[in-house]
């Protein structure tokens, strides 16, 4: 985004020969990286937004949890139909005789999973737009935000992590920057205009934040299967945080 766009896209596109280990006065040396991501998720804005959406869309949010259960109650005798041992779970040799068999079953799992994912989708349209706004809005704040970082740092340039072989945290200004948005932009917006199209890199950065917090809640149930307390939940910017450039052992 030397406009929001353009650093995106120079994080992403940084050629091959830039793939080289760099010294630990990598900072110091003007070599920086930064996760846009991590810099949303991380924000005051972003988390502050997520409360407002969680307040404005209560109502279409309990309305999903209920399609869902009237899914799940749906589906319980569908599915029983393919249970031919009745030990209530359907295997792989289950499932595949059922279809050699043409099971009405089958078919009718398949229209309710699908009308429960459009109703599903209905739903969560208005929160969702709500928050790529939100995220938008963020990302507005990025291009002066990481200039303030590199001049303050005396930063000659900045690339997206994966490139590197090797860095240390200090070559890492995502917090830095997520700080100065924090300053200006404490609050933004989750009401977009009417004919408002969220961006590509908006679209993408929602997805990955998404996936961050399907991964931790797995992570959380599966601790908590294994009889272990589940761990405390990170931080928005944690979550979502690529792993460090590897260092040398």
């Amino acid at each position: 985004m030397i406009t929001k766009k353009a650093i995106l896209a120079a994080m992403l596109a940084a050629p091959a020969a830039l793939a080289i280990a760099v010294p630990a006065n990598a900072q110091v040396a003007g070599i920086a990286y930064a996760n846009p991501t991590s810099v949303v998720a991380s924000s005051k804005a972003f988390a502050t937004a997520n409360q407002q959406i969680s307040t404005t869309y209560k109502a279409a949010f309990d309305q999903m949890q209920q399609r869902r259960t009237a899914l799940e109650n749906e589906l319980k005798p569908l599915v029983a139909q393919l249970d031919a041992n009745k030990d209530g779970k359907v295997s792989e040799e289950e499932g595949k005789a059922a279809q050699n068999a043409k099971n009405p079953a089958i078919e009718k799992i398949r229209t309710a999973q699908t009308n429960a994912q459009n109703d599903l989708g209905r739903l969560s349209n208005p929160a969702a737009r709500a928050e790529l706004f939100a995220i938008e809005s963020v990302l507005r704040q990025y291009e002066a935000a990481q200039l303030r970082v590199v001049n303050a740092r005396k930063i000659s340039v900045v690339l997206s992590p994966e490139v590197f072989m090797y860095a240390p945290d200090s070559a890492n200004i995502s917090q830095a920057i997520t700080a100065e948005i924090d300053k200006v932009a404490p609050t933004v917006s989750i009401q977009p205009p009417a004919d408002w199209q969220p961006s590509r890199e908006t679209l993408a950065i929602q997805q990955q934040i998404a996936q961050a917090a399907q991964l931790q809640a797995y992570q959380q149930q599966a601790a908590a299967q294994r009889g272990a307390a589940p761990a405390a939940a990170p931080a928005a910017g944690a979550a979502t945080q690529p792993a460090k450039p590897a260092e040398p052992r």
